[in-house]
């Protein structure tokens, strides 16, 4: 089982991601993916849009925690999250260091979160 990333507080469930170009299959390498089952929709950092040649296929309004609403570009990548392969992921980009597992990737797994012991199952 993962372990939660005591790095967060409170400690996080954190996954191993890697996130890749769906047509090359350029990879990110290694990331760290922080589930939140309170995002509607996976975000991951604006850096790899230049690193993969990643184009925008269309926009979404989207909406902080803040409450604030913003435009972004939509991107679509494939994804491998605990070594298993997602194929097609729907995300935005923020200039940000981790991704942001939210829900439309969330709600392909079964996932167990045992924050007693600080740590969580992920499977298809």
């Amino acid at each position: 089982m993962p372990a939660y990333d005591a790095s967060f507080n409170p400690p996080a469930p954190v996954a191993d991601v890697t996130v890749a170009h769906p047509v090359t299959g350029d990879e990110s390498g290694a990331l760290r993916g922080k589930l939140d089952t309170g995002a509607d929709i996976t975000v991951i950092p604006e850096r790899l849009v230049a690193q993969l040649s990643l184009t925008p296929k269309g926009q979404i309004w989207t909406r902080g925690y803040d409450g604030t609403y913003s435009q972004r570009p939509v991107y679509y990548v494939r994804m491998s999250v605990e070594g298993f392969l997602v194929a097609s992921v729907r995300c935005i980009v923020t200039p940000r260091s981790n991704v942001l597992l939210g829900r439309n990737v969330l709600n392909r797994f079964f996932i167990t979160l045992d924050g007693k012991h600080k740590s969580f199952s992920l499977t298809e």
